[in-house]
């Protein structure tokens, strides 16, 4: 059962990791993410808080190649104001400390 656990938190840590190299990322080059990135990302999030970490490489992968939106959810108003990085930031670190 460690195996596993150890196993889970290895790929939760690669998620995590992957998710602070985008930001910083964004960071260094002092822009926001686009609407594509935001959205992305924003499920890479919650993939992480639920602990779906292969659904979570995957949202990111979508954000690394700016992967178009789900017609589901380009069709919603508020798919048009991409998040600030600082509130990416804010909620990675919430998640990675144990409190998002």
């Amino acid at each position: 059962m460690s195996d596993g656990i150890a196993a889970g938190s290895a790929e939760r840590h690669a998620l995590a990791q992957r998710i602070d190299r985008f930001v910083r990322g964004l960071e260094r080059a002092k822009r926001s993410p686009n609407r594509r990135e935001s959205y992305h990302v924003i499920v890479a999030l919650r993939c992480l808080q639920d602990d779906l970490h292969e659904a979570g490489q995957a949202a990111m992968a979508n954000a690394e190649r700016v992967a178009p939106l789900p017609p589901e959810a380009a069709n919603r108003p508020e798919s048009d104001q991409p998040v600030a990085v600082a509130e990416l930031r804010a909620t990675l670190d919430a998640i990675v400390a144990g409190n998002g």
